[in-house]
């Protein structure tokens, strides 16, 4: 496969910020580069969430959490809601069993 050479210009800070957290995963910028334009050309999109919209964003989720248990909202187990997927899937399983 032949390739080309690509120039793009980027902010110094930036780039050694992006190789740092890139090199903690054992990978490369341009190997990076490769698998976002590969991403793009097989979902036909691109592969970022772009929002405006504040009350998408982690952050407001968890503040929206941490108002809720404030005001006494307790929620439900781990355990409860792993035995209702447990149900749930069993349910389903002896369903295709018929």
């Amino acid at each position: 496969m032949s390739t080309i050479n690509m120039s793009i210009r980027v902010d110094p800070e930036l780039k050694a910020q992006a190789e740092y957290v890139l090199n903690q995963l054992g990978m490369t910028m341009n190997g990076t580069i490769n698998m976002f334009l590969q991403q793009i050309v097989r979902e036909k999109s691109v592969p970022l969430n772009l929002s405006l919209n504040a009350e998408q964003s982690l952050y407001a989720d968890l503040l929206f959490a941490q108002a809720d248990r404030a005001k006494g909202f307790v929620g439900r187990s781990a355990q409860d809601a792993l035995a209702d997927m447990d149900s749930i899937i069993a349910a389903a399983e002896s369903q295709a069993e018929r």
